[in-house]
């Protein structure tokens, strides 16, 4: 199990400047051995957008750890450069392509540091004009008291702002404040401490597949279609584009929505950040997402019946009313995350209105959907003929088995009033 760290850096005042987030294993608190620097990059970049930079740093910025390799396959406009930093590592080869990505994303607004920073890594050099900042291992000083005078001197002389890492003892800090280093990082100041593990909401492997045949297409009705079957992609694109326009976020009602707001770029890195993490779920995840969609397709099938106009938000109601066991957390805690209607946090946190209701009604039909008995019992507590719930499950698990197998979307429209 992979968790994403958070290790404070401190100005020469002692108050926190920014944060490096860093993947590690759960039990032994290093970097995951045999883990592919991309893979965790990629990993890292996905629970940083899930979470939200903000929050992880609490307003201040998170620097992520960038192979020089990554930045030529960029996921980084998924984030916002007010609170984002890149640490640029195992720069061993520095190609144009690489400058041509560097240059992109200063424009862009991005903070460059280069780690484990030195002038005698002539390889450093194409680069050391444009960052912002470089980073110097203290624990591995390969500098005499009067080589490191001049490199610091020269460093200042260039404007570069100067962190010390592995700042390990009284001495170490003390040392490195004489030396003029701006920035401090290490264990005698602070150790690095968890954000969550990587276990957000799983989504299913088609959804990837079926995303990018649309793309290919430009079609990005069918793009909002995939997503919003998809209980993981649908979590995180609300909560992905919410957060990216946070003054219009009460302008997002549906998915369709939502992707209005992006371009096709922006579509394809959002794709890209389900795909390139490789994490698509395990069976007991995969068949977690179907009774959600089941649930969904159902709710809407018995609002049809029971409530008309009340179709989209027994859908999505139903669609998330596994996040519990999905990603361990409830789902009128997610429905307040996602800013949804207050009668869809009601009937989690009560059932005391129709959505409840339906959702209650599911639940209990889930048990044992060829059971008669229970049938009946859903029939006369909606007052309908029991040959309609009968239809209704029918049509349920059509849809269920249609969106799972093809691909091919049963449902029609545009879902409206999801959001406050």
């Amino acid at each position: 199990m992979y968790v994403l760290f958070k290790q404070p850096i401190f100005d020469r005042e002692g108050n926190i400047a920014f944060y490096e987030v860093m993947l590690k294993d759960i039990k032994t608190k290093e970097f995951p051995k045999d883990l592919d620097p991309l893979k965790a990059t990629s990993i890292t970049i996905n629970i940083v957008t899930d979470v939200g930079p903000d929050k992880i740093g609490n307003g201040k910025p998170v620097f992520i750890n960038v192979p020089s390799l990554f930045l030529e396959a960029t996921m980084f406009e998924l984030l916002s450069p007010e609170f984002v930093g890149i640490e640029l590592v195992d720069n061993r080869d520095i190609t144009n392509e690489l400058l041509k990505a560097v240059n992109e994303l200063v424009d862009k607004g991005f903070v460059f540091c280069i780690d484990d920073f030195g002038f005698e890594k002539v390889n450093y050099l194409p680069l050391l004009n444009k960052c912002h900042m470089v980073k110097i291992n203290w624990k591995e000083l390969v500098y005499s008291k009067e080589e490191l005078a001049e490199v610091m001197g020269i460093l200042k002389e260039l404007k570069k702002g100067i962190i010390a890492k592995h700042i390990e003892t009284e001495e170490d800090y003390d040392r490195a404040k004489k030396a003029g280093v701006d920035y401090f990082q290490g264990f005698y100041l602070a150790k690095p401490i968890p954000i969550r593990d990587i276990r957000s909401l799983y989504f299913m492997k088609g959804t990837v597949i079926k995303l990018y045949e649309a793309l290919k297409n430009r079609d990005l009705k069918r793009v909002a279609q995939v997503i919003e079957q998809d209980v993981g992609a649908t979590y995180r694109l609300l909560r992905f584009v919410k957060s990216l326009y946070r003054e219009r976020a009460h302008d997002i009602n549906s998915v369709e929505d939502a992707i209005s707001f992006l371009s096709l770029n922006n579509v394809a890195n959002f794709t890209l950040a389900l795909a390139i993490t490789e994490l698509f779920a395990a069976h007991e995840e995969e068949e977690l997402i179907k009774r959600s969609l089941l649930r969904a397709s159902l709710s809407e099938e018995l609002a049809k019946l029971y409530a008309p106009g009340l179709e989209e938000k027994a859908y999505i109601t139903g669609l998330f009313s596994l996040t519990d066991e999905l990603m361990g957390e409830h789902p009128q805690d997610i429905a307040k995350e996602l800013e949804l209607d207050e009668d869809i946090i009601e009937a989690y946190e009560s059932r005391y209105n129709e959505l409840g209701l339906i959702l209650s009604l599911v639940e209990l039909l889930e048990e044992d959907m060829d059971n008669d008995g229970i049938t009946e019992k859903v029939a006369n507590i909606l007052k309908i003929p029991k040959e309609k719930v009968v239809k209704a499950i029918q049509n349920a698990k059509k849809i269920t088995k249609e969106i799972t197998s093809t691909g091919k979307p049963s449902r029609k429209g545009k879902r409206k009033g999801t959001t406050r």
